[in-house]
């Protein structure tokens, strides 16, 4: 994937179903483990419960990382200098097809609120909307398995701050110099 190019991302349930489309996120940087693209002013189209699709705007200073072999992808947001909320989600690693991104959300979440490099906050997200979908879409049991030790083991890693070369404040300078250059073009 070249810097700079815009690319879509299309999330998917597990029974085939789209359920969020990014349109058109900026890739600002890649390497061999992950990419990572800049959210601001992209265009989310999401799937309501009532079946519906809704569209809204990304605003706020926000990237995803996406792993090329994990199972999880992991939103940033910057709220303010002190305070970036990171967001684990807990889906398939992803195939690039057709100037596409493509995944299948778990359903599965963790919640970290980082202030001033502190984390102060983490919570598991969506444990019985991942119940129903496993049953209503029939997860095999190998699926839920996984799905349940990877949200274990991020846990594990940050509590044992593992993510360290994620949770690090000279990334956030140098992803900050890279936004900054790159939106200017």
């Amino acid at each position: 994937m070249k810097i700079n190019h815009k690319i879509a991302v299309h999330a998917y349930k597990f029974d085939g179903s789209l359920y969020r489309t990014f349109e058109f996120p900026r890739v600002i940087y890649e390497n061999e483990k992950y990419i990572i693209l800049d959210l601001q002013n992209c265009r989310i189209i999401s799937q309501a419960k009532n079946q519906k699709f809704y569209h809204s705007y990304s605003k706020k200073d926000s990237l995803w990382v996406l792993f090329k072999e994990e199972w999880y992808n992991l939103f940033i947001n910057i709220n303010d200098k002190n305070k970036i909320i990171y967001y684990f989600n807990v889906a398939t690693p992803f195939l690039f097809e057709e100037d596409a991104i493509k995944y299948i959300d778990l359903d599965l979440d963790v919640r970290v609120i980082d202030v001033n490099t502190q984390i102060e906050m983490i919570r598991v997200l969506d444990e019985r909307e991942f119940e129903t979908h496993a049953n209503k879409m029939l997860y095999p049991k190998k699926l839920v398995n996984k799905a349940l030790e990877v949200t274990e083991d991020i846990l594990y890693k940050l509590q044992t701050k593992s993510f360290q070369n994620i949770f690090n404040a000279d990334l956030f300078k140098q992803l900050d110099k890279i936004i900054n250059k790159s939106r200017k073009k």
